[in-house]
């Protein structure tokens, strides 16, 4: 079993300490630092870069590491591993390498990762030539991977980490931390979510409860509940605007609240409750759902007379 050497140099400013692989991903920290660094090892050098540098919850940032080396003597990459912010969930399909061969030029080609999700990080293996003969161009490799940031994570600073491995040398190449840095925005944004739907209704006929959230965020989910229990799946805000179908199966007062998930800078929140009375048959309305329909924090206009 391989073990990890730390024979580098470091072209960033202020790089932090090197840790073990997939500890050094994951903290925040109230400064931003560089958005890409680059390292070299022996005659190897690679640059990692994080677009965009600034993000929101939900959002997806992409890495891209290129690898090149300093002279005329040709290298063999077998493993590429990046080293990702904790939490960071690896979006399918994304990940590809860039190479050539000797005699070819550049081609892209999709790879499948291997992940390890509780160390942070995902690995790909292959084997990729870097030279810089003169009778062979020069001939880099690029690794690229992408990650949606989570919708609970955390406002800060989030570094990230990288380690390869060449044909011929006997242990990893390990640089975590890597001072490439993403910056999870705050969620400054102050929001309200008002829900309307039905004063009254009947077992066994839908209705309509819609959510507004407003100021209207750029995505996000609202989930309503009666009485504190979920009512079906998530909905996703649209315009401001989240509307479920529901069909009530008992008799008697549904308290039902709609909870905005949060969405990039916009902060979670949640309606005021809404009273929907429901009995087995429609008294006195002539219609499916009964009294009319109105918005929570106006209780008293809900009942049907």
């Amino acid at each position: 079993m391989s073990h990890f050497v730390m024979r580098r140099t470091v072209a960033v400013v202020g790089a932090a300490a090197v840790v073990a692989l997939g500890l050094g991903a994951g903290g925040g920290s109230a400064v931003a630092a560089p958005a890409s660094a680059t390292v070299s090892s022996d005659n190897v050098k690679v640059t990692k870069s994080v677009t965009p540098g600034s993000v929101g919850r939900g959002a997806t940032v992409t890495y891209t590491s290129v690898f090149e080396v300093t002279n005329a003597t040709d290298r063999r990459l077998n493993k590429i591993t990046d080293v990702h912010p904790a939490g960071f969930e690896y979006v399918p399909g994304s990940a590809k390498v860039t190479a050539s061969g000797l005699f070819t030029g550049p081609s892209t080609t999709p790879v499948t990762p291997e992940l390890d999700d509780a160390g942070n990080r995902l690995s790909v293996s292959g084997t990729w030539l870097l030279t810089d003969r003169p009778t062979a161009w020069d001939k880099d490799v690029t690794f690229e991977v992408t990650y949606r940031v989570p919708d609970a994570a955390a406002a800060g600073t989030f570094d990230s980490g990288l380690a390869f491995d060449v044909a011929t040398w006997n242990a990893s190449q390990v640089f975590n931390p890597m001072g490439v840095n993403v910056s999870v925005e705050s969620r400054d944004i102050a929001t309200a979510t008002v829900l309307s739907g039905p004063g009254a209704a009947t077992v066994g006929t839908a209705v309509s409860l819609q959510a507004t959230v407003a100021p209207a965020p750029g995505g996000g989910t609202v989930q309503f509940t009666d009485g504190g229990t979920a009512i079906g799946d998530p909905v996703t805000v649209v315009d401001g605007r989240a509307t479920l179908t529901h069909t009530f199966d008992s008799v008697g007062d549904h308290e039902i609240t709609a909870e905005f998930s949060g969405s990039d800078r916009h902060s979670a929140s949640t309606s005021k409750a809404l009273t929907t009375t429901v009995s087995l048959t429609d008294e006195g309305t002539g219609g499916g759902t009964g009294g009319g329909t109105g918005s929570a924090g106006s209780l008293g206009s809900l009942f049907a007379s």
